[in-house]
């Protein structure tokens, strides 16, 4: 039932990369399940000082997607790139923010907050964690 309505959502949305992306969800709890999908730690270093999260994004109208953020250590949590996830065939890509963004549609997600699956020790911009910043 609750994944009729997933994919029903998703289905709604027109065109573009948009329309394979995961999320438009009402519910938050969803776009978390996302992640028991995917191999991966919610915390990956990607490269010196940086790493690689899996988070939530809550976009301006309320709807919930899973994302994964890139924040760097050195500069205090600051968020250094966020990636979409897309799925395609039986398996998943990551889209760059900026590109999604492109796409008039899309508008609708900024302002955005966010939240990291995990608290990240030396993340001074997640005042609010577990709550959305």
């Amino acid at each position: 039932m609750a994944s009729e309505e997933k994919s029903n959502e998703n289905n709604e949305k027109t065109e573009g990369n948009a329309q394979k992306v995961i999320g438009f969800y009402k519910r938050q709890a969803w776009a978390a399940k996302v992640f028991e999908k995917i191999e991966q730690e919610n915390i990956v270093e990607d490269g010196k000082n940086i790493v690689l999260v899996s988070s939530i994004i809550q976009s301006s109208n309320n709807l919930y997607f899973p994302a994964f953020m890139r924040i760097n250590l050195k500069e205090n949590g600051k968020v250094a790139g966020a990636y979409m996830i897309m799925e395609e065939d039986d398996s998943f890509k990551l889209l760059p923010l900026e590109i999604l963004l492109e796409e008039p549609e899309m508008e609708e997600l900024l302002p955005l907050k966010y939240r990291t699956i995990e608290k990240i020790e030396g993340d001074t911009y997640q005042v609010n964690w577990p709550e959305f910043s």
